[in-house]
């Protein structure tokens, strides 16, 4: 069996790596034990060119993304870890996220591999959405989360304190033991979405909670994604019949040159 720590932080010896490499630690030698630093990757953004849809075709980007991929195919269980940057998770994780197109269709090859995520954050009451952003990265992934941490921790190795650890160590154990939905582990005092875990609401004049990440539906569903590979197909489609039009309208905006950029 296989275990691949995913690592969003760029600190080394960092509070995430610390985190990660304490739970692989706890489980059986016999486990096959992985860890990719995030950052280090040479990852780059997404151009929305639409080249991978309809989406079996792949990414036309050459870069390190499908070796990331081929390594998350080859696990049986995934820990993914992050800190928390001004509320959200840490920007290799959301450009991974921009590049996930050309695997809408592609669910079975990731689907099943129980995945647990942990975000650290330094100022109580300060951990944003980083938690969703690292349950929808790997919900979009179609892997099976199985529950998630908080961990205050902020200057490096404050998360190697003993009780800190021995979370650590409960989580890996969950992971590997057992099957629980996500909201079962976590406190009882949220509200969570029951489809996909969020504490994340939109609440209109009536009162009425609306979920903005799944819409209250299965929104990261291997079935639900391909559905999203075909409206994002018939947007290309219908770029392709009036490109000719479009362009025309987009070059009257180009005779407004106000850019200015750093002198290189």
């Amino acid at each position: 069996m296989k275990i691949l720590g995913l690592i969003a932080s760029p600190r080394r010896l960092g509070n995430c790596e610390i985190i990660v490499s304490e739970m692989l630690r706890s489980l059986p030698d016999t486990f096959e034990k992985e860890m990719i630093r995030l950052p280090a990757l040479e990852i780059n953004d997404c151009k929305a060119c639409y080249a991978c849809l309809p989406s079996d075709k792949g990414c036309i980007i050459k870069d390190d993304l499908d070796f990331l991929f081929k390594r998350i195919k080859q696990a049986d269980y995934i820990i993914i870890a992050s800190p928390c940057y001004f509320l959200g998770a840490h920007t290799s994780i959301k450009k991974i996220c921009d590049r996930l197109i050309s695997l809408l269709n592609n669910a079975s090859e990731f689907a099943g591999k129980k995945c647990v995520t942990v975000v650290t954050y330094g100022i109580p009451g300060w951990e944003g959405y980083a938690r969703e952003a690292l349950m929808s990265f790997s919900q979009f992934l179609h892997l099976d989360h199985q529950g998630d941490l908080l961990i205050q921790a902020a200057n490096p190795g404050e998360s190697a304190a003993d009780d800190i650890l021995e979370q650590t160590r409960e989580l890996a154990q969950w992971l590997i033991h057992t099957s629980p939905s996500p909201q079962e582990q976590r406190s009882t005092d949220l509200q969570l979405c029951p489809q996909c875990g969020s504490s994340l609401w939109k609440i209109n004049h009536q009162g009425l909670l609306r979920c903005p990440l799944c819409d209250d539906k299965h929104r990261y569903s291997p079935g639900a994604m391909a559905e999203h590979g075909k409206l994002l197909e018939s947007i290309k489609d219908r770029y392709i019949a009036n490109r000719h039009e479009l362009m025309q309208t987009r070059k009257l905006y180009e005779q407004r040159d106000w850019w200015v950029a750093p002198k290189r």
